[in-house]
């Protein structure tokens, strides 16, 4: 038993404090996804499609923290900071080896678990797009059909 308790602590002296679910923590900005309300993937934080969706989860669950991916041009984040601010809520920038390879551009996490069933933006907030490109292209006849016909 001692051998064990030994060979315990050279392994904690080594390597540190062993770490729950470092693949999700690394994922998550060093949060877990049952804390997350919503995320978003680094495209869609650029697009600046989902700006009021992370409005309405703000208003819907207040005194939350923001995460936002260091690893982004913080000409991208300044919107997203912007809203936080004006809306009272911590932000936080991380960048750690984490946030280096994490698809996500920006999460909205709890302290404590609420387990949402649907985190992600997209699939939470569907955007409506726009018909009249659309049309606009069928409408369109090519240079040949035109020529041909």
């Amino acid at each position: 038993m001692a051998e064990r308790d030994t060979q315990d602590y050279l392994t904690k002296g080594i390597y540190g404090n062993k770490k729950t679910n470092p693949d999700e923590r690394n994922k998550y900005f060093g949060s877990l996804r049952e804390r997350v309300y919503l995320s978003m993937t680094v495209e869609q934080l650029v697009s600046n499609d989902y700006l009021e969706s992370l409005k309405k989860e703000i208003q819907l669950h207040p005194n939350q923290q923001l995460l936002l991916n260091g690893q982004i041009d913080m000409n991208l984040l300044s919107p997203y900071i912007k809203l936080s601010q004006e809306n009272d809520c911590s932000f936080r920038i991380v960048s750690d080896e984490g946030a280096q390879r994490s698809p996500l551009g920006l999460i909205y996490v709890s302290t404590n678990a609420v387990n949402e069933e649907v985190i992600d933006a997209a699939t939470k907030y569907p955007q409506t797009s726009p018909p009249k490109e659309e049309e606009a292209e069928e409408k369109k006849d090519s240079f040949f059909k035109k020529l041909f016909s």
